[in-house]
């Protein structure tokens, strides 16, 4: 019987080459990069006891010093060098940490250009995508100065996550000019649970499916996540996620710039699902965000979705783009998605685009119910509503208001730049004295156009009671909201 001879994983790491995770081929017998030749065999004696065949253990104590990797014992990690260490060992080992545990217990201040923990593609040796699968804790202590230079994509602290489990990480001062699927946090995180992260005055520049959190986000739990800084790239920006299929998003605050060219958001870039429902709630955008096609306060693009308690502060801008949609809060919701309880404070501003809106620039046959906007909508558009540009196909729009000022240009309306005539747009209001002698729908085919109110007729209690019907949506703090009604979560 023949044995080959068994190399110490701590102490001589350079010499691993496990297998790659599912999405790796088959090793053949090809002298390739590919199919690397199989290594000579040493020979050992045969008739060795069993006792003294021992399995292949993988000793980490020399580089984690303290813990055995148990939920109960996690690895702990309090410097540079140990937090290498777990990039090397997923990166140019192979370990993936599937079930392992890692918790950071101290703040760690990088000082060496930082190398992702799992990679898209190959290594150094031509093996294909190393995977991080374990338990990070982050403890909310802080990893600072994360710096990456490099167009390669997949990029972040971690560079691809799958089946992870990743919480209380706190990323300060992360500098990253790189190319697409970036996010500070993660670049790619599949099928990944991330939970109290916070990402403190980043600066990402990359190029496609980037943002302050992560790039790209495909079957994700993400919740309590809060991100500062700035983030640009080109097509779907999020200032916590750029794109997302199948998530569950929960208290998503950002307050970074956001800046990009297509499906840009101030939260998130576009929102998809295949199968299940993705989910949104509780996400406000305090960040301006910046684009040409598809630009939303919250989210650009929003289909299969559901997003509810949604609010947008921040500027939103976007110009020169014949065939985008604007929003306040949603560039364009489409495809089965609920819109319920969002809300629009801040200036959106156009120049030559298609549909725009206070709080969804196209509302596509869906529903949204209980929105209002107090931010002013101004510049050129080809329909240009106060709380939606274009109502189409068979979509509902019902319970809200908008109070603000919309420019009287080409087909603007108080409520709606255009509503088709198989849509319904019902208990929807509109402030009257700000609005003077602008249309309330500017294109319209039978439709019972909206009640206007003067303002303080809109402040009153008996406005607040029409709005919530046999409901209790809808409520009034003078303090709040110029005394306008609004929700009780709303800030």
């Amino acid at each position: 019987m023949r044995f080959a001879k068994i190399l110490s994983v701590a102490a001589l790491p350079m010499f691993l080459f496990a297998c790659s995770d599912s999405n790796s081929g088959n090793l053949g017998s090809n002298p390739n990069p590919e199919n690397p030749p199989e290594e000579k065999k040493d020979s050992i004696p045969e008739n060795i006891p069993d006792e003294e065949l021992k399995p292949i253990t993988r000793d980490f104590s020399s580089i984690w010093k303290n813990g055995d990797g148990s939920a109960a014992n996690p690895y702990q990690i309090s410097t540079e060098e140990e937090l290498i260490s777990l990039a090397f060992y997923v990166n140019d080992s192979s370990m993936s940490f599937k079930d392992k545990y890692f918790k950071q217990t101290a703040d760690i201040a990088l000082t060496k250009a930082w190398k992702p923990i799992g990679i898209f593609g190959k290594n150094s040796y031509g093996y294909g995508n190393r995977v991080f699968s374990g338990s990070f804790d982050g403890t909310s202590k802080t990893i600072s100065g994360l710096t990456i230079n490099d167009t390669a994509s997949y990029s972040g602290l971690f560079g691809l996550a799958r089946g992870a489990h990743i919480s209380n990480v706190v990323i300060k001062d992360a500098k990253m000019n790189v190319g697409s699927v970036a996010g500070v946090l993660a670049g790619l995180a599949d099928s990944v649970t991330v939970e109290n992260c916070t990402i403190e005055n980043a600066e990402i520049k990359g190029a496609d499916r980037v943002g302050g959190l992560v790039g790209e986000a495909k079957h994700v739990t993400v919740t309590n996540v809060a991100v500062t800084g700035s983030v640009s790239g080109t097509n779907n920006v999020g200032g916590a996620l750029g794109s997302v299929q199948n998530g569950a998003l929960t208290n998503l605050t950002n307050s970074a710039s956001v800046a990009g060219k297509s499906i840009v958001g101030g939260v998130v870039g576009g929102s998809s699902s295949v199968g299940d429902e993705s989910s949104i709630s509780m996400a406000l955008n305090y960040g301006t965000v910046t684009g040409t096609k598809d630009v939303g306060g919250v989210v650009a693009t929003l289909s299969s979705t559901k997003i509810e308690r949604a609010g947008n502060y921040g500027a939103v801008t976007a110009d020169e783009s014949q065939l985008g949609n604007v929003g306040g809060v949603i560039a364009v919701a489409s495809n089965k998605s609920v819109v319920n309880e969002v809300f629009n404070t801040a200036t959106v501003t156009v120049t030559k685009v298609q549909n725009v809106g206070g709080v969804i620039g196209n509302l596509k046959a869906v529903s949204a119910t209980n929105v209002f906007n107090q931010g002013e909508i101004s510049g050129q558009a080809s329909r240009l509503g106060g709380l939606v540009g274009y109502v189409e196909g068979d979509a509902k729009l019902e319970s809200g208001y908008n109070s603000a000022k919309v420019t009287d240009n080409n087909l603007s309306g108080m409520v709606a730049g255009k509503v088709a005539s198989t849509a319904a747009v019902t208990n929807i209001y509109y402030d009257k004295t700000v609005g003077g002698d602008l249309l309330v729908v500017a294109d319209q085919m039978g439709l019972v156009l909206p009640t206007g109110f003067a303002t303080e007729e809109m402040k009153a209690a008996t406005f607040v009671a029409t709005l919530n019907g046999s409901g209790a949506v809808w409520s009034i703090d003078p303090a709040k909201f110029g005394g306008y009604p609004s929700f009780s979560w709303a800030k």
